[in-house]
C-alpha cells in the first residue's frame, strides 16, 4: 500500500499568511476558528477545491477572498 503524505495547508487573509492553527480539523471548522480572529472572513467561504500548492511545493494554500470595504458618501 502507497504511503501517501498531505501536505500541511496554510491560509491567506489580506497580506497575512497564517499556518493551519489545528490539521486535525476540517477546513470549515478551522474557518469558523480563525473568523473569531478574523472578523472579516465571517462572510466568506473556502472549498477544497481553492487549495492552491505553494511556490515551494511544500504547502497547500487557500486565500480568503475579502470584501470591498464600504464607505459611506
Amino acid at each position: 500500500m502507497p504511503n501517501v503524505n498531505t501536505l500541511p495547508r496554510r491560509f491567506k487573509i489580506g497580506a497575512t499568511m497564517i499556518a493551519d492553527p489545528a490539521s486535525s480539523m476540517t477546513l470549515k471548522e478551522v474557518h469558523e476558528l480563525l473568523a473569531q480572529q478574523f472578523p472579516l472572513i465571517r462572510h466568506t467561504q473556502l472549498f477544497d477545491s481553492d487549495a492552491r500548492i505553494s511556490e515551494c511545493c511544500q504547502y497547500l494554500d487557500y486565500e480568503f477572498v475579502l470584501p470591498p470595504v464600504k464607505t459611506n458618501g
